[in-house]
């Protein structure tokens, strides 16, 4: 070899150790850079003609292990799914309290039955009284209160959901901008470029929100999608689209659509998302609002209903000492000219501030018929209004009866007071309620939508409904795809056999309907793990201010809704005194001047504490299926399904965060920088730096030796 050649190899080797010293120092600079992977010097000899001609760096490798790379994300995709879960399982926990706390349903309810005891020894005392209203306050309060937070819950994750979707789409124009830098450095032969780090490093934060593949590709681009395929980054790259917020407790979908990268246009036409997550925060918070939280309020919502018929049901039986001067009923949802629909029969008396029958109106409903103080039997007209005004002509100057809104009223004169038995034998009933029951005239509860959906209607009533009003159906996956959607538009003149029709045309057999002899409606999904939605209802029965679908109780949201103003009759809360804690004796021989409820009778009290120890049927929700159990054994119920969730998010948390840990250490084992082999690496390359300007100075020695020969 010449001395030129020889020179050219040392001159190469410098160079070489210069660039693996560079490398080496760049590693122990970015020692504790998050996402930073090493770099390796792969050197190469250089020849010229089959000649060897010195020593160049080949390439320079990133250190990475592609299999660990895409554990890792997927991995931080399932942990954060679960953090995310455990988190809001966490607050939720906070906020229903151990069954054992004072503030718990179940507490709540033995208080109740604690309350009604001590009124039993003492009815008319006036702080018994208050102690049982302070009972039932209490417990109406505790359960709108929680309905109220966990509609809280869902609206905080809402809106987490917004932020994080805001987050996404900075991401993957981040990486697809950086997509375009690998490209080019793969393209001039920089394979340690920056840009690669930078990329991992926006992909890493992108898979803690949704979950996602990656496919490396030659061009050194990296392709991104969803679990199931839905491209993410590719030649385009994806933009979602949520604006967030809950129409009738129903949230839209989440949106994806690509975007051309040239000209910032968007692509095609906007597709839903949600069912194409499997993991990362979006996943988790989607889970949560969607499933865990719908599930808890349905069920809160059902123990609010079953309450609130349990013990309205009883209190209407009863009556107080001395009676009430007035009954408001609820809103039925009943318009005048609706049918009576009622069978069997009711006394309506009037008793004066001691007990003792004043007048009684005894109605035969199979017969049509009312008779004042057993005088002759007069008809009625076969109508809510027609009824309510035969009532009032019946009552005389003895009071007054009115039916407005939907809300029957009945009211005595002269500080008199009304009393409501049904027969003992045949008593009234209307879809499987009391007359006084039905109306609402002495409930305990109030909730924000009837609680009692055997409505009595029949399929050829009268729908009430003006034409015009529209009914907007959803039917949702679990996994968040919207299986259905339907809007149905009344018609005038339509009956609620049409109304219940249009709907089933509507949905085309996804999810059908039908109406009960008992006037309720039944709802029953192709899929049984397909949610209903009532996203709007516009309707209107009369002058009442009731929809369609809050009469009949339709879609799973009106389930949650019982929950929500949960509270006690306002003519109780006033006049406490006027709690039902005795019971009427009325029979075919009573007459004015008879006793009908005494001053010391606590039986009405007794059937009221009752009422908790009572066996009742619950009807599907939540995660529950339909069942009979009494009221605290369903809040039992109640707060161990939250806790099994709970426990399973934690289970799963703990699971995914082990695999995270363990996948991020064994790449950093891989891809991490080495103190100790970066210092050993130095050390060589600075070695055979040494060495190579050792042979320069040798070369010139020679070239000088060379010169003086001459």
């Amino acid at each position: 070899m010449s001395l030129n050649g020889i020179m050219s190899s040392a001159l190469s080797a410098l160079q070489t150790n210069t660039e693996a010293l560079r490398l080496t120092s760049n590693n122990i600079a970015n020692i504790n850079t998050q996402g930073y992977a090493r770099r390796v010097a792969n050197e190469g000899t250089l020849s010229a003609g089959g000649q060897l001609g010195g020593v160049d760096i080949a390439f320079v490798q990133r250190v990475i292990d592609k299999y660990l790379g895409r554990e890792v994300l997927s991995a931080g995709g399932s942990s954060a799914r679960y953090d995310t879960q455990a988190s809001m399982y966490g607050q939720l926990n906070g906020l229903l309290g151990s069954p054992g706390d004072g503030t718990a349903l179940t507490s709540q309810l033995t208080n109740v039955s604690t309350a009604l005891g001590q009124s039993v020894l003492s009815p008319t005392d006036s702080a018994a009284q208050l102690g049982s209203l302070a009972a039932f306050q209490s417990l109406a309060t505790q359960i709108s209160t929680l309905s109220n937070s966990v509609n809280g819950l869902r609206t905080q994750a809402d809106q987490q959901i917004v932020g994080a979707v805001s987050q996404v789409n900075q991401l993957l124009k981040q990486i697809h901008d950086l997509n375009v830098q690998a490209q080019a450095a793969t393209i001039a032969g920089d394979t340690g470029s920056a840009a690669f780090d930078q990329r991992d490093i926006a992909i890493q934060s992108l898979s803690q929100l949704v979950g996602i593949r990656t496919q490396d590709m030659s061009d050194g681009s990296i392709a991104i999608t969803t679990a199931d395929g839905t491209s993410l980054v590719g030649t385009n790259y994806a933009q979602l689209s949520y604006t967030g917020g809950a129409t009738n407790g129903t949230y839209g979908p989440i949106t994806i659509q690509n975007i051309n990268p040239n000209t910032g246009a968007t692509v095609g036409s906007p597709q839903p998302l949600d069912a194409h997550l499997d993991g990362g925060q979006i996943k988790g918070l989607l889970d949560m609002r969607d499933t865990a939280l719908a599930n808890t309020a349905e069920e809160l919502g059902n123990l609010a209903r079953q309450t609130a018929l349990a013990y309205n049901a009883q209190h209407n039986a009863n009556t107080s000492f001395p009676p009430p001067p007035t009954l408001n009923g609820r809103d039925s949802g009943l318009l005048s000219t609706d049918g009576l629909n009622f069978t069997g029969k009711t006394t309506i008396a009037i008793a004066d501030q001691n007990g003792n029958l004043v007048s009684r109106i005894d109605v035969d409903f199979d017969a049509g018929t009312m008779s004042v103080d057993g005088g002759a039997a007069t008809s009625f007209a076969g109508t809510v209004g027609g009824f309510t005004a035969a009532l009032n002509t019946a009552l005389g100057g003895n009071g007054t009866a009115s039916f407005t809104d939907g809300a029957l009223s009945i009211s005595a004169n002269g500080g008199n007071g009304i009393v409501v038995k049904d027969d003992a034998t045949t008593p009234a009933s209307r879809g499987g309620s009391g007359f006084s029951q039905f109306f609402g005239l002495n409930d305990v509860f109030r909730t924000s939508q009837p609680s009692i959906l055997a409505t009595g209607l029949s399929a050829s009533d009268d729908s009430g409904l003006a034409a015009g009003g529209q009914i907007a159906l959803s039917l949702k996956g679990p996994d968040g795809s919207i299986v259905k959607q339907a809007t149905v538009t009344i018609a005038a003149g339509m009956t609620i056999g049409d109304v219940v029709g249009a709907m089933n045309t509507a949905m085309s057999g996804a999810m059908s309907f039908s109406l009960n002899s008992d006037g309720s409606i039944s709802e029953t999904a192709a899929n049984p793990a397909n949610r209903l939605n009532v996203t709007s209802d516009t309707t209107q029965r009369g002058s009442t201010g009731m929809s369609f679908s809050e009469l009949f109780g339709i879609g799973d949201q009106q389930a949650a809704n019982f929950a929500a103003g949960f509270s006690v009759n306002p003519s109780l809360t006033s006049s406490p005194q006027y709690l039902a804690f005795a019971q009427a004796q009325i029979d075919s021989t009573t007459v004015a001047g008879d006793t009908i409820v005494g001053h010391g009778d606590s039986s009405g009290a007794l059937a009221l504490q009752n009422v908790g120890s009572a066996t009742q049927s619950f009807a599907a929700a939540g995660n529950f299926g339909g069942r009979t159990a009494t009221l605290g054994d369903y809040a039992g119920s109640f707060y161990q399904d939250v806790a099994l969730a709970s426990q399973n998010a934690t289970s799963n948390q703990t699971a995914q965060d082990d695999r995270l840990q363990e996948a991020q250490s064994r790449q950093s084992q891989t891809s991490g920088v080495s103190l100790d082999e970066e210092l050993t690496n130095m050390t060589t390359y600075q070695q055979a730096y040494s060495a190579s300007a050792r042979m320069l100075t040798v070369v010139n020695q020679l070239y000088d030796t060379l010169l003086q020969i001459q």
